[in-house]
C-alpha cells in the first residue's frame, strides 16, 4: 500500500510539473506575441512617419509656402503631426507614395524584427484593398497576423495595414532556447520519475526474493537438520548397536545430510566473496577429463533417475583453473540437468578448443528454458518457470549464479542455448592460459 501511494503521489507530482511548465510556456508565448504586436505597430507607424516627412522635405518643395497645416501639434506628438502632414500633402496633390512606404517598412522591419514574409496594404474604411505589395510567401492567410490599421487621412477613409505570414515562427524562434530547456527539463524529470518507479519495483522484487529465499532456506535446511537430529537420537539410544549394517546406513545418511548443509553454506559464502571481490582462486593445470569423470561416477552412484552420460573430450587433457571451484561449477550444471528433466535424461558433455578458449558444453534433453528466463537465470535468486509445474523443483536460485560468478572470476564466460520443452545446453568458456600462481579476483 505504501509503494502504491508513492507511485500515485509521484504521478501527480509529474503531471503537476508538466502542467505548470505548460502554463509557463503559454504565458511566455502570449507575452512575446504582445511584444511582437507592439513592435510591428511601432515599425509601421514609424515607417509611415518617415515616408510623409520625406515627401514634405523633398527637393523643390518650399515647405508649406506659408500655409497653415491644420491638425499639426507640438513636436512631442509625431503621430498626429504625421497625419496632419499626410492630409496637407494630399490636398497639395502629393498623396502617400505607397512604393516608397513599402521600401521604408521593409528596411525597418528587417532591422527591428527580422526577415519575415508580409503584405503591406492600403485599404479604405470598408476594407477594400486599394494598393498592396508582398514580400515572401503569405499564401496561408488563415494563420497570418494583422497589425493595427494606421490612418493616413484625417477623415479615416484610408488606412495602411500589414499582414505578417506565420508570426508564430518568429515567436517560436525567440522561444527556441526556452523550448529546448523545457524539453530537457521534462526529459530529466521524466527519467528521474522512471528511475524512482523502477527502484520501487526493484525494492518490491528484492523484498519478495528475500521472503522466497527465507522460505526456501528454511525448507531446504529443515529436512537435513531434522534427519540429522533424528538419526543422532536413534544412534544414541543404542538400538542399532546389534545391527551394524543399519547403523552404517544411518551414519552414511548423517554424513550425506551434513555434506549437503556444508555445500549449501559454502556456495552462499563463495557467492558473497565473489560479490565483494575478496576471494582468491588457486589456478593451476587441471586434468579436465579426470574432474568430469569423477563427477559422473558420483552421480551414477547417487542417481534416482535413468541417466545416460556421453562424453567427448576431443584430446583436451588440461585446463588452467581452480580445481575445487571448477568442479563445483560443473557439478551444478550436471545437477540442474538431472533435476530439471523427466524420469529419463541423456546428458552429453563435449569439450573443444576454440579461439584460445577451452569450451565445456553440457547438453541435456530436459524441460528446456524459455527465452524470457534465459535472460535472468544467471542472476542471484532467479529461477526459471516451468509449464508443467508453477514452481519447479525446490531451490534457492543460487546454482547458476554461482557458476556464472566462478567462471567470470576465471576470466571466462558461461552461456545458455535452450528450447523450451526440448533441450538446454550450457557452455563454459575458459581462457587457455597458463597461470601457475594464486590470482586475486577483484
Amino acid at each position: 500500500m505504501g509503494n502504491q501511494f508513492i507511485k500515485i503521489i509521484t504521478s501527480i507530482a509529474l503531471i503537476s510539473i508538466l502542467v505548470l511548465q505548460g502554463i509557463w510556456l503559454y504565458s511566455t508565448y502570449n507575452l512575446l506575441e504582445k511584444e511582437l504586436v507592439a513592435r510591428l505597430d511601432k515599425v509601421l507607424s514609424r515607417s509611415i512617419e518617415k515616408e510623409v516627412y520625406i515627401r514634405f522635405d523633398s527637393p523643390g518643395r518650399h515647405k508649406s509656402n506659408g500655409k497653415v497645416i491644420k491638425g499639426a501639434q507640438p513636436k512631442n506628438d509625431p503621430d498626429t503631426n504625421a497625419l496632419a502632414f499626410q492630409e496637407f500633402l494630399a490636398i497639395e496633390g502629393e498623396p502617400l507614395n505607397f512604393i516608397q512606404l513599402d521600401s521604408i517598412f521593409k528596411s525597418d522591419l528587417n532591422k527591428d524584427v527580422g526577415q519575415i514574409s508580409y503584405s503591406l496594404r492600403m485599404i479604405d474604411s470598408t476594407g477594400n484593398v486599394l494598393m498592396s505589395s508582398e514580400y515572401g510567401n503569405i499564401k496561408d492567410i488563415e494563420s497570418a497576423f494583422y497589425t493595427k490599421k494606421m490612418p493616413v487621412r484625417m477623415d479615416n477613409s484610408v488606412f495602411i495595414q500589414t499582414i505578417i505570414a506565420s508570426p508564430y515562427k518568429v515567436i517560436f524562434a525567440k522561444m527556441l532556447l526556452l523550448l529546448i530547456a523545457s524539453g530537457v527539463i521534462a526529459i530529466i524529470i521524466g527519467y528521474c520519475i522512471f528511475l524512482q518507479i523502477k527502484i520501487i519495483i526493484r525494492q518490491d522484487r528484492i523484498a519478495e526474493i528475500r521472503q522466497d529465499f527465507t522460505y526456501a532456506m528454511i525448507h531446504d535446511m529443515k529436512n537435513p537438520l531434522t534427519t540429522i537430529l533424528m538419526g543422532t537420537q536413534t544412534l544414541r539410544t543404542g538400538k542399532l548397536d546389534d545391527k551394524p549394517e543399519l547403523k552404517d546406513q544411518y551414519f552414511n545418511i548423517l554424513v550425506d545430510e551434513s555434506n549437503h548443509l556444508l555445500a549449501l553454506s559454502n556456495k552462499i559464502l563463495t557467492i558473497a566473496r565473489l560479490e565483494h571481490d575478496n576471494m582468491k582462486l588457486t589456478k593451476q593445470q587441471v586434468d579436465l577429463p579426470k574432474i568430469i569423470l569423477s563427477l559422473l561416477d558420483k552421480f551414477k552412484i547417487e542417481q534416482r533417475k535413468t541417466i545416460i552420460f556421453n562424453t567427448n573430450f576431443n584430446d583436451i587433457e588440461y585446463v588452467y583453473a581452480d580445481p575445487e571451484y571448477l568442479s563445483e561449477a560443473i557439478r551444478n550444471l550436471i545437477e540442474n540437468a538431472i533435476k530439471y528433466s523427466t524420469d529419463s535424461v541423456s546428458i552429453s558433455i563435449n569439450c573443444i578448443l576454440e579461439n584460445q578458449f577451452v569450451k565445456i558444453k553440457i547438453r541435456d534433453n530436459g524441460v528446456g528454458i524459455s527465452l524470457k528466463d534465459q535472460k535472468k537465470i544467471f542472476d542471484k535468486f532467479e529461477r526459471a518457470s516451468f509449464t508443467n509445474n508453477s514452481t519447479g523443483p525446490a531451490g534457492f536460485g543460487l546454482g547458476l549464479n554461482y557458476v556464472y560468478r566462478v567462471i567470470t572470476a576465471h576470466g571466462g564466460d558461461v552461456t545458455v542455448d535452450s528450447i523450451l520443452g526440448s533441450f538446454s545446453e550450457f557452455t563454459i568458456s575458459l581462457p587457455n592460459t597458463d597461470e601457475n600462481d594464486k590470482t586475486s579476483i577483484g
